[in-house]
């Protein structure tokens, strides 16, 4: 069924005098006038000044009375108005068919979205809505759009300054649209239609029209449109992790090691066997101390170390624990422990540092000297390894502070794949 071909009604402006056509007279409330901007009011028969504007509308990428067909149905494009939030603007056309009623074209980034008012309401809340049996997930914050310039006529009393909340839901490309203006809620159903088609369409000139970007972002966004900063803050605590790992290399300071061996004693504490001795030569450098056990089961070590300043004869100390425990029960064998032990002393001014140890070994889980089942004594020492060197890196910290940086786009990445 084709649109009628009688031409629209026009009115004049009380402001300019601009005679301007009123292609759907009887429905439209308010009417921008193309050559001021001035608002005007033609629900009635003397068309009322409602807000008076001396300059010329902004530039619009469609005119106000191009024909198109979209979806097997002619449109005519009746308004046109320019809508902005915190991260961004964009523009929405209204078209008319006088059979069909109203649609609209909304253009973002030369992207393009073709919206459908509900009558059949979705179901649900600020996180999820229902409709016609799918389910639709919210992709974007709430967001606060303001009309901005304002030419052509329009269903409803609508001005420069205009405010509305808008969430958008999504799923598979299509979008919710919910519009929420003084408690009178309106949904939208936006479908992606492609530039081309648009242009062809409506025989627009290409360079009115916005450039796309390199892909395609619009799904969920031009009602609440919102900048994705995901990658940024990706980028931007990769940065801080690498810069801090590379201050803490170069803090590090010069590498001195020593090596040595203890025999802990089983049911008493060797005391002060020397390890050896370090040099501190930066200002402050943290010491790391390993410790390594060999096989043996069932026991463990406690270790003290103390690092004593030849110059101050003040001592840091250290507690170290190597152990390894097995056994078998109704969930079968099960082992527990590491025979390695590693820790990191705080920050050690620069000097000379005599390192020594106390052992003690213990067997689980009855104290003293180890007896095999054989009735044979096991020996009455338990060899461990210690090894002390300066240049130790506090990598606990630094892995705290990437948990810190890379929570909240984790959080975000988790949400979204939840979602999708």
């Amino acid at each position: 069924m084709s649109t009628p071909a009688q031409g629209p009604a026009t009115v004049v402006c009380p402001h300019c005098g601009g005679t301007i056509d009123l292609r759907a007279a009887g429905y439209s409330v308010n009417l921008g006038c193309v050559y001021c901007g001035s608002l005007l009011d033609v629900s009635r028969p003397d068309v009322a000044l409602i807000r008076k504007h001396d300059r010329a509308q902004a530039r619009f990428a469609m005119d106000l009375g191009m024909r198109g067909t979209l979806f097997e149905r002619e449109w005519a494009v009746i308004g046109a108005m320019r809508r902005k939030d915190n991260s961004g603007s964009w523009r929405e056309y209204l078209l008319y068919n006088p059979y069909f009623g109203y649609r609209w074209l909304v253009e973002w980034e030369g992207e393009w979205q073709f919206g459908t008012m509900l009558l059949d309401l979705p179901e649900g809340d600020e996180d999820a809505v229902t409709w016609r049996g799918q389910r639709y997930e919210r992709q974007w914050d709430p967001q606060v759009a303001v009309t901005g310039a304002v030419t052509g006529e329009f269903y409803w009393r609508v001005a420069n300054g205009d405010r509305a909340r808008c969430v958008s839901f999504e799923r598979a490309g299509a979008t919710l649209s919910r519009e929420e203006v003084d408690g009178e809620v309106t949904w939208t159903q936006l479908v992606p239609v492609d530039a081309d088609e648009i242009k062809q369409a409506f025989g627009l000139d290409g360079r009115r029209m916005s450039r796309a970007p390199g892909r395609s972002s619009l799904a969920g966004k031009p009602l609440g449109v919102e900048n994705d900063d995901l990658p940024y803050m990706m980028l931007a605590g990769l940065g801080v992790a690498i810069v801090t790992l590379l201050f803490m290399v170069f803090i590090a300071g010069p590498v001195d090691r020593i090596e040595g061996s203890v025999a802990a004693p089983y049911g008493e504490t060797l005391e002060g066997v020397q390890i050896g001795t370090l040099e501190v030569r930066r200002d402050w450098q943290f010491v790391r101390v390993k410790a390594r056990g060999r096989e043996f089961d069932n026991r463990w070590v406690d270790l003290d170390y103390a690092l004593v300043s030849r110059e101050t004869g003040q001592a840091t100390g250290g507690y170290g624990l190597v152990e390894h425990y097995s056994g078998r029960d109704s969930d079968g064998r099960w082992t527990e422990g590491d025979r390695r032990s590693n820790i990191l002393l705080g920050r050690l001014p620069r000097g000379t540092y005599d390192v020594y140890v106390d052992a003690a070994a213990h067997v689980w889980p009855r104290d003293g000297v180890p007896i095999y089942a054989n009735g044979w004594v096991a020996a009455e020492t338990l060899p461990v390894t210690i090894v002390a060197e300066t240049g130790g890196l506090p990598w606990s910290n630094w892995f705290a502070l990437v948990v810190l940086l890379f929570i909240w786009p984790g959080l975000i990445i988790w949400h979204r794949i939840r979602k999708s």
